[in-house]
């Protein structure tokens, strides 16, 4: 039977769903063109029907650029490093009070590695272990996002930028999230990397908003977890702007992925922000994801630019 591709959800504006797609079916070079322009102009796909492997996984990626290894080293996988191993665990991970219910998982809306000055094109994710609730994982499209900007907000927004850091309690971010967050137990890899923020990723620089390279359009480039602050206007005025752009992103039409160990799920993380809702906290979520190669060259240390 042929893999089909439909709406991911009608009048959601982005997304595909593609069933039944199989390893067969990528070898074949008008396959794999298929998938990148879905991709390109979509911004999110959700494999189903198909039957998920680490092998396929990785395969599938492969379709969409090169792989690299996360600069994050806690996250590899031993013994595959084209995957990171994401564990929701409160005993290694940390436990959190979302809105005053205990939990794991929860991530605020965020572009993967903004952190850094070179943001890879995207990444394909699986479920290893399932909660019984929760750990849904939320897609907000940043073009839909600017082209529903008014004008004079266009304008005035074209040419600034906005200051980040890797940020790894989700409660410790000024513009993260509008949960109420409370740190009931650190997590290790908070213990491992918090001391090495620093040194290991130093304040970066990107554009608040830029043309998609394939098709011309505009995308509001804003990741609410781990923004600080926009460049030169680090004051109220600028934080009440930044404020103000983060509300209206966070209030787009968004898609949550309530999650089945058979999916897989594939976004550009050059246009589109995530999420993950909080999760059952005595229970153990595991996912795996690739890190798709990519470079939109509009990144920069921000250390460089104080030195130059």
């Amino acid at each position: 039977m042929a893999y089909r591709i439909n709406p991911l959800r009608e009048g959601l504006g982005f997304g595909r769903e593609v069933i039944g797609l199989t390893p067969g079916d990528i070898e074949r070079e008008a396959v794999r063109r298929e998938l990148r322009d879905y991709w390109l102009n979509d911004g999110l796909m959700v494999f189903r029907g198909s039957e998920v492997t680490p092998e396929f996984q990785i395969a599938l990626s492969r379709v969409f650029g090169e792989l690299e290894v996360h600069p994050v080293r806690e996250l590899v996988t031993e013994g595959m490093p084209e995957l990171i191993t994401l564990v929701s665990d409160q005993h290694k991970e940390g436990l959190f009070e979302v809105d005053g219910k205990p939990s794991i998982a929860f991530l605020p809306w965020h572009s993967d590695l903004v952190f850094t000055d070179r943001i890879n094109h995207g990444g394909v994710l699986t479920a290893q272990r399932i909660s019984s609730w929760g750990g849904q994982t939320g897609f907000i499209d940043q073009v839909q996002a600017h082209a529903l900007l008014p004008e004079e907000l266009k304008a005035r927004i074209e040419h600034l930028e906005i200051v980040y850091q890797l940020t790894i309690n989700p409660g410790y971010s000024r513009y993260g999230t509008r949960s109420r967050v409370r740190t009931i137990r650190m997590g290790d890899f908070e213990k491992s990397v918090g001391p090495r923020l620093d040194s290991d990723f130093p304040p970066v620089v990107h554009p608040m908003v830029f043309t998609q390279p394939d098709t011309g359009r505009k995308v509001l480039n804003i990741s609410p977890f781990g923004a600080l602050y926009i460049l030169g206007h680090d004051d109220e005025e600028g934080h009440a702007l930044l404020q103000r752009l983060v509300d209206h992103l966070v209030d787009c039409p968004a898609y949550y992925h309530g999650w089945q160990p058979s999916e897989m799920l594939l976004w550009d993380n050059w246009r589109m922000v995530h999420c993950v809702t909080g999760a059952a906290p005595d229970e153990v979520r595991i996912m795996q994801r690739t890190t798709i190669m990519g470079d939109y060259g509009l990144g920069r240390k921000l250390q460089m630019e104080a030195a130059a």
